[in-house]
């Protein structure tokens, strides 16, 4: 609350003001000028409230500055104008005060982010207390809607526009009221709008301020007058100040009205004051460079203007060579690449008397040739984009000619007798309406060998056809060797390295060479920006216009930083992020929060436990480690045969709810060598082995809503799935909801997937589709947003405890950029290593309230701390990384990155916080505390006596035969039979007790049964228990090797009786180093802990508050 509340108390009251009417008249006065209600007017340098609703025109066809700007206070109006505007300076780069930074004040504003970098006191190293709000993000939060959504929001807006228009226009009458569903007759309504239009349609609207506006206050917006600031120089506009400067106060006027209605909403979507609060730091991130800046701008253009010279050149040459054969009918005729090319048109037109004749292009030559240039005297204009540009590259897939055809893209040309190889694999284009095609297979081989032809594979599926083998896409391919260039021409091999080393240009150029740059002399002489730098460092600054709650899921989007790519060797200018240098003095301080959507999803499945590592995901990423191949990516990527950054995104896929066929399409896109059928066998395997077996039907659990059993991670997809059913939704930690798009009270009912839906037995990752009901098509996303808003709520509180450690213990330091699960801090040097610190504090708190929340009352050591947290003097994704690319050929000096071993042991003064500054405990007391139940435990609360246990057990059941057991067992009877109890249900019976959700025994007691049915070998997912090392390893040569299947189908091998153990274990560390490390220091929290002020050496069992004793 001490970061939120007096922001908090300031947007309330603001919510409620009515400001004044616009001013009738604006003063042509540079600066700022204020505006009284009885018309008076004064020059002021800045505005003197505390909240402003703000915004800022600039004509955007000339400069980045702004021209002019409006902002209004509930009390007066004011009005800003460039002195380069008015033409008493020769600068355009003139920045807007607004006053004092180290006085709290809120700033309202649409897409603020964009504001923000032109107001001059965000331009300094020290953070401003300015709090800008997004009315953008607002929306988004409460009303957005999800990208599968947006294409039928988009067709009913089209329809209703329509229907308005039959409406105004008396010739459509009859036809207006046909669509509007008006009946006056009978009253009733039908018509096809309102038979069409999905209820959800009407709960959201796009992200501009004009739809904003009309969704929430029902205003219409005259956008016309800001095509002027793009159509108008500088004098235009001067000319027109009055009109642009109206305009400009009706914008600042509707934002306001926008807020009014939308922040009230926001504080009931996401009522905790965390996720308020944390919106000031996102919305203020900094970037700072030095004059490598516009180095690596000029060196990366040079480079790329030099490459793709070098590509140019290469094609025009291969041009050259092949149009030298147009005499050698016999020569190109049978080559592979050449003979599809048009070799006609050679003749030259001659005049009666036996001159060639006037204007004929290129006279002579084939048709192909001509078509490169566009005039007789014009230069050959030749890319990789050109039709014939793979053909004179002599591209091939594995070795096969590539070939274009009209109606199923680029294909390439395979023998019959070696096309099993590719039958299973590709899409088979069927050429044999095309005798064109087919005779170039034909003319010229054998004549008893058939050809056959495979479309290359496109990233939308079999369907789709590639029209360049050249793009982004593809690369992947040249990568691997499987794309490329035959026959040993260099030229070719050279063209195809230099345009895909200029790709990653090609794309973000324009996006990076318009980075709108202040240096620190323009901002403390803004009259003088030539004026010569204080030093060569040249300090300067990039504000990231982030919309910090960009998506439903209230992810930050930004369209540079927060999607730049790691440096790659062969890639020009992709060293982007590395040319944001740390000032003299100063050091970035960050750390990648480990497998942190994957953490969040286990502990879903471990809560069910009430142990962390309780379910075999939960046991994998709290023990597997990256290094040692025992993650859940790598060993995906060992199962499936594929990289692992392939495999990280298939795991997240699935954990986001895609189903079988995004499993099977990323397989057949990862491994081309795999078919559609063995896809589908591999990803429908998978998925039965870890999502599990779908059971519906059984009134005793979930009110007889589908489950999953049966899987390693069944436990996982019954909680994600639990949330996403939920009438509203609502984040496990900070209880964020979900947008009013996605509530199931405006997408109907269903149970979430479209196949197998009327009986058991539906695979793992069954997948919405358009013959489903409206709530399950979208029920993909309401698991994504599940986990996603919860990493969200991780960021939110990782930066909160960052900021009261950082001002509690005087740790000079600010947020200067998050991605996701990046984070990075700009720390003095002297700080660094407290900074470091801090943040690895930050993050135990962090996790120990998500397990808190959870109903998990410890914390293992194993995921309490960062792995590493990164010292550094630039930007980049590891300290280690050179960043050598062919614009920047020289590799960076390594930073420094310390695990909690090493952090601690950098000394006296490094090993604390140091002493605590300000407030000390008693300012808890000054906030009212209002209990809330936490929403794992509502969830757990609403079901019926009883029924807890039973849900826990049949989650773990082997198959749906063993849920019936289950069911009969506990007295509520099973699916088409009669109770009957067995021995094995009344050992379940009684071994199973305590609350579900929560119940730590209950899940301890679970496990205990799991173990005596595998040792009475009725599990048969679990090998019997070796009873020690050697009868383990003598079991394991004894036992036959199974039968090899077409892949792995197994889970993967980690030690699955180390799992059961640790059931009933603390857990430690990964080594066994850690597992005997002790406590040696204080950590900020609180007293001084010493080894014995610990229940077990490696352990912490935490609450929200802090560390207390297991």
């Amino acid at each position: 609350m001490e970061s939120a509340d007096d922001y908090l108390k300031l947007s309330k009251r603001y919510a409620i003001a009515s400001p004044p009417p616009k001013p009738r008249k604006w003063m042509r006065r540079s600066g700022w000028t204020k505006y009284y209600p009885d018309g008076t007017e004064e020059a002021v340098p800045s505005p003197d409230a505390d909240v402003l609703t703000f915004d800022v025109e600039v004509i955007y066809h000339e400069t980045s500055f702004p021209a002019m700007a409006c902002a209004v206070s509930a009390d007066h109006w004011y009005a800003w104008l460039s002195p380069w505007l008015l033409g008493e300076s020769d600068s355009d780069r003139h920045l807007i005060p607004l006053g004092d930074p180290t006085k709290k004040r809120i700033v309202v504003g649409h897409n603020i982010g964009y504001d923000r970098a032109r107001i001059k006191e965000e331009y300094s190293l020290t953070q401003s207390r300015n709090f800008f709000i997004d009315t953008m993000s607002l929306h988004v939060a409460v009303n957005g809607m999800c990208s599968r959504q947006r294409p039928s929001w988009t067709k009913a807006r089209k329809a209703r526009e329509f229907q308005d228009k039959l409406s105004r226009d008396d010739e459509y009458e009859g036809l207006g009221s046909l669509v509007n569903g008006s009946n006056s007759a009978s009253g009733s309504t039908g018509g096809l709008m309102e038979e069409e239009e999905e209820p959800w349609v009407g709960r959201s609207s796009a992200n501009s301020l004009r739809d904003v506006a009309k969704f929430h206050c029902g205003i219409s917006i005259d956008k016309s007058r800001r095509e002027w600031f793009g159509e108008l120089d500088r004098e235009g506009v001067l000319e027109r100040y009055d009109e642009l400067l109206d305009y400009c106060a009706a914008d600042v006027d509707v934002t306001h009205k926008v807020y009014k209605k939308v922040f009230s909403n926001f504080l009931e979507t996401c009522p905790h004051p965390v996720s308020f609060a944390a919106l000031r730091h996102l919305s203020t991130c900094i970037l700072p460079v030095d004059k490598g800046w516009d180095e690596y701008i000029t060196n990366a253009e040079a480079t790329y203007q030099r490459m793709s010279k070098g590509v140019e050149e290469r094609l025009v040459g291969l041009a050259e060579k092949a149009v030298g054969l147009k005499e050698e009918a016999g020569v190109y005729e049978k080559d592979p690449w050449l003979r599809q090319m048009d070799w006609g048109g050679q003749e030259v037109r001659m005049t009666k008397a036996g001159r060639p004749a006037a204007r004929q292009k290129k006279a002579g030559m084939p048709r192909w040739y001509k078509e490169l240039f566009a005039k007789e005297d014009s230069a050959m204009a030749i890319t990789v984009r050109t039709r014939v540009a793979p053909l004179l590259l002599r591209l091939a897939w594995d070795g096969w000619p590539l070939v274009w055809s009209g109606r199923f893209g680029w294909t390439f040309r395979v023998p019959g007798s070696k096309a099993a190889k590719y039958a299973a694999s590709m899409t088979e284009a069927d050429m044999s309406d095309d005798p064109e095609i087919s005779q170039l297979g034909n003319a010229y081989e054998d004549a008893g060998e058939v050809y056959r032809y495979f479309k290359l594979p496109h990233p939308d599926g079999p369907a789709a056809r590639c029209a360049s083998p050249m793009a982004k896409g593809y690369l992947q391919y040249f990568e691997s060797g499987v794309l490329g260039s035959e026959g040993g021409d260099p030229y070719a091999r050279e063209a195809l390295d230099m345009n895909a080393g200029c790709s990653y240009w090609i794309s973000a150029r324009d996006r990076i060479r318009h980075q709108m740059v202040v240096r620190q002399r323009e901002v403390d002489d803004p009259a003088s920006p030539d004026a010569p730098a204080a030093d060569d460092n040249d300090l300067g600054f990039i504000l990231p216009q982030i919309i910090p709650m960009g998506t439903i899921t209230r992810r930050a989007v930004e369209n540079t930083w927060l999607t730049a790519a790691n440096a790659k060797s062969n890639r020009v200018g992709s060293e982007l992020k590395s040319i944001i240098t740390a000032p003299p003095g100063y050091s970035f301080v960050g750390a990648d929060v480990d497998s942190q959507e994957l953490w969040i999803a286990s502990l879903v499945g471990d809560a069910a436990f009430g142990l962390h590592g309780g379910g075999a995901l939960g046991f994998m990423t709290l023990e597997g480690t990256k290094t040692a191949g025992t993650d859940l990516h790598s060993r995906t990527a060992g199962i499936l045969g594929i990289k692992r950054d392939e495999a990280k995104v298939f795991n997240y896929g699935r954990i986001y709810g895609a189903g079988v066929k995004f499993a099977q399409t990323l397989l057949r896109r990862f491994n081309t060598g795999l078919s559609e059928q063995e896809a589908e066998l591999i990803a429908r395997e998978l998925y039965r082995q870890t999502k599990g077996t779908k059971v519906r039907g059984r009134k005793g659990l979930r009110g007889g809503a589908g489950f999953w059993c049966g899987g390693t991670e069944s436990l996982v997809f019954n909680g994600l799935e639990g949330f996403a059913q939920e009438e509203r939704p609502r984040t496990p930690v900070l209880g964020a909801g979900i947008t009013e798009a996605l509530r199931k009270r405006y997408l109907g009912s269903g149970n979430g997937y479209s196949n197998n839906t009327k009986k058991d037995g539906g695979v793992g990752g069954g997948s919405p589709t358009s013959s489903s009901s409206p709530s399950s098509s979208y029920l993909t996303s309401r698991i994504n947003w599940a986990i996603q808003s919860s990493g969200v709520d991780y960021l939110h509180l990782l930066i909160l405890a960052m900021e009261h450690l950082c001002t509690h213990y005087a740790i000079c330091a600010r947020l200067a950029l998050t991605v996701h699960d990046e984070i990075r801090y700009l720390a003095t040097t002297p700080d660094r290593y407290r900074c470091a610190l801090a943040l690895q504090i930050a993050n135990v708190w962090t996790r120990a309230f998500f397990s808190e929340q959870m109903g998990i009352h410890d914390l293992p050591q194993a995921c309490a701390w960062f792995s590493a947290v990164d010292v550094d003097f630039v930007l980049r994704k590891e300290v280690d990384m050179g960043c050598v690319t062919p614009s920047h050929p020289e590799a960076i000096l390594a930073g420094e990155s310390l695990g909690i071993g090493a952090l601690l042991a950098k000394g006296e003064g490094v090993a604390g916080l140091g002493e605590r500054v300000g407030a000390g405990e008693e300012v808890v007391g000054g906030y009212g505390f209002v209990e809330r139940v936490p929403v794992m435990e509502g969830l757990a609360g609403r079901r019926e006596e009883g029924e807890g246990r039973v849900w826990l057990r049949a989650q773990i059941a082997g198959g749906r035969g063993e849920v019936d057991e289950v069911l009969r067992g506990a007295g509520t009877g099973g699916k088409g039979s009669s109770a009957r109890k067995t021995g094995k249900s009344e050992t379940l019976t009684r071994a199973v007790e305590g609350k579900g959700g929560g119940g730590g025994d209950g899940g301890k007691e679970a496990v205990k049964v799991r173990r005596q049915r595998v040792k009475a070998g009725k599990d048969t997912r679990l090998p019997a228990p070796p009873t020690s090392q050697t009868t383990r390893a003598n079991t394991a040569r004894a036992q036959p090797k199974p039968k090899q299947q077409p892949y792995a189908a197994t889970t993967p091998p980690f030690d699955e009786w180390g799992l059961l153990r640790s059931m009933n274990r603390p857990h430690m560390g990964n080594s066994s180093s850690e597992k005997k490390k002790a406590w040696p220091m204080d950590l900020g929290l609180g007293a001084h802990h010493q080894n014995k002020g610990w229940p077990l050496p490696g352990k912490v069992a935490m609450s929200s508050a802090g560390v207390g004793r297991g």
